[in-house]
C-alpha cells in the first residue's frame, strides 16, 4: 500500500512538472494574428472621372491634349466587387463637347471632324471585360461602327485607370480628318524646324480613370 502511494505520489509530481510555469510562459508568448475584415460597397462616382485624349500633329508627332466637358456613365450602382461595377459600365460622350482650350480649335475638330461623321452627335461604348493579365476591352461606337479597343488597366482597391492608342482610320474617318488637316493646314505644319507639310495623325492616346467612392463598416 506504501508502495502504491509513493508511486502515486510521483506520478502526480511528474505531471505537475510537466505543465509548470515554463510550459504557461511559452503559450503566452504564442501570439494570434487576427486581420480586422471591412464589409466595403463601392459606388462609380462620376465626379471623380476623367476622360483625356492625346492627338498629334507635324511629322514628329507633337502631342495636342484635350478631353470633353461632358461624359454620360451608366452601369451597376454599387457592390461589394470593384471589378464588378467597372465591367458593368456604359457611356456616352456628346461630341460638341470637345475641348483643347482654344475656341477655334474646338470649333473645328466638332464640325469638321465629327460632324462629318455619321450619326456621331454621340461616341457610346461600353466595358466589355478586364481581363486578369492587366488588359481591358472597350466597344467603341463612331460613325456608325462599333470597334473593339484594348488597352492596359489598373485597378487597385477602388481607383481605376485605362490607358490605349487608337487609330481613327478604324472607323473610317480617313476623309474627316484629311478635312481638319486642309483647315488647319499652317498650324499643322512644323515651320520653326524648316517643314512644309501640313500632318495630323490618325493616332489618338486616349486616358480614362475613376475612383470609386468608398464606404466600410
Amino acid at each position: 500500500m506504501k508502495k502504491t502511494i509513493l508511486f502515486s505520489g510521483l506520478l502526480i509530481g511528474l505531471l505537475a512538472t510537466s505543465c509548470g510555469e515554463q510550459d504557461v510562459a511559452d503559450n503566452e508568448d504564442v501570439k494570434l494574428e487576427v486581420k480586422e475584415i471591412q464589409n466595403c460597397i463601392y459606388a462609380f462616382s462620376a465626379e471623380k472621372s476623367t476622360l483625356d485624349w492625346t492627338a498629334y500633329k507635324f511629322t514628329r508627332k507633337a502631342g495636342v491634349g484635350g478631353t470633353f466637358t461632358q461624359l454620360q456613365v451608366d452601369g451597376k450602382k454599387k457592390g461589394a466587387v470593384p471589378k464588378d461595377i467597372i465591367e458593368s459600365l456604359s457611356f456616352s460622350i456628346p461630341t460638341s463637347t470637345v475641348e483643347t482650350n482654344d475656341v477655334s480649335r474646338n470649333k473645328k475638330i466638332d464640325s469638321l471632324f465629327f460632324g462629318g461623321l455619321e450619326k456621331t452627335a454621340l461616341i457610346t461604348g461600353n466595358v466589355v471585360s478586364l481581363g486578369d493579365n492587366g488588359k481591358a476591352t472597350m466597344m467603341v461606337k463612331m460613325n456608325n461602327i462599333e470597334k473593339e479597343v484594348v488597352g492596359d488597366y489598373t485597378l487597385e482597391d477602388n481607383k481605376f485607370s485605362f490607358n490605349t492608342e487608337i487609330s481613327i482610320n478604324d472607323w473610317n474617318a480617313e476623309k474627316q480628318l484629311e478635312a481638319l488637316n486642309i483647315a488647319c493646314k499652317d498650324l499643322h505644319t512644323d515651320i520653326e524646324n524648316g517643314e512644309t507639310e501640313s500632318k495630323l495623325w490618325p493616332d489618338v492616346t486616349i486616358s480614362f480613370s475613376t475612383e470609386l467612392t468608398k464606404e466600410c463598416d
